[in-house]
């Protein structure tokens, strides 16, 4: 079972992601803090193997070397822990290697790729979020409604899953019946489609809620452009929510063209 999250663009039109659960996330936190302890192995095996620190020596260090050493090795290591995060989801745009493995990314709670200030703030409150091995993180992440932990409550982020869903595996025959349904040429006049094009954003439509928005702003286009290239017509932009409310008003066009057309029927078949 997923937890979705809805947006609502200026255009009035609701795009739907889907929320990483706690589950792929403490997996992906695993995975990335598993990395993080491997830094630090490789790290002081290095010194051990330069002769800088000795483990039968006592724990003060006597030479003005050692200490240097051991200062430098303090500081790389909290570097690590600390920029970590930060790094990889500034340059990956919002995924360390364990959200990328798990298929999760960090987005503003806008929908909007992730900044770094909120990078910043999400990943210094890191350290709240995990006291008792990310109690505190678990805990507020199963009480909000988003999925947040502290951190993304502070920066105001989400993280979203990016993996497809499996339609062979969870398909309904009765939508089925209803996708392989040929458009009437009542439809076809309103909307101005050919059948395959009414076919594929048919198909779309009823499936949209299926896809998270990522997936949808790539199919969009793939879409919608070849059928504007066709009419000789353009969008006022080409963001995905002008797409999906394209989308939206060819349906409304067909459905409502189907209810008139039966209305008339029903007047006509009232008259005899």
């Amino acid at each position: 079972m997923h937890d979705f999250d809805l947006i609502e663009t200026p255009e009035n039109v609701e795009l739907r992601r889907c929320l990483a659960g706690i589950g792929s996330r403490f997996i992906a936190g695993f995975l990335d803090n598993l990395l993080i302890f491997l830094m630090y192995l490789f790290l002081f095996l290095l010194f051990l193997l330069l002769g800088n620190i000795n483990i039968l020596d006592d724990v003060g260090v006597s030479s003005a070397t050692e200490r240097w050493a051991l200062a430098g090795l303090i500081l790389v290591a909290f570097s690590i822990y600390w920029g970590y995060f930060a790094l990889f989801e500034a340059w990956t745009n919002g995924q360390s290697p364990g959200k990328k493995y798990m298929k999760i990314r960090v987005v503003q709670i806008e929908g909007e790729g992730i900044s770094f200030n909120s990078i910043a703030i999400r990943n210094l409150l890191r350290a709240v979020d995990a006291i008792g091995l990310y109690a505190v993180g678990g805990m507020v992440m199963f009480v909000t409604k988003k999925v947040q932990r502290l951190g993304d409550l502070a920066a105001g982020t989400v993280v979203i899953s990016e993996e497809m869903p499996n339609y062979s595996a969870h398909y309904d025959k009765k939508k089925q019946l209803v996708d392989n349904q040929a458009a009437t040429s009542i439809i076809l006049e309103a909307t101005g489609l050919t059948p395959e094009e009414y076919q594929l954003l048919h198909n779309y439509w009823l499936r949209r809620e299926e896809l998270n928005i990522e997936a949808r702003g790539q199919l969009l286009p793939q879409l919608v452009r070849p059928i504007l290239n066709r009419i000789g017509q353009s969008l006022p932009d080409a963001s995905p929510a002008t797409f999906e409310k394209y989308v939206d008003e060819m349906m409304a066009k067909a459905e409502n063209a189907e209810r008139e057309a039966r209305r008339k029927v029903n007047e006509s078949e009232g008259g005899e």
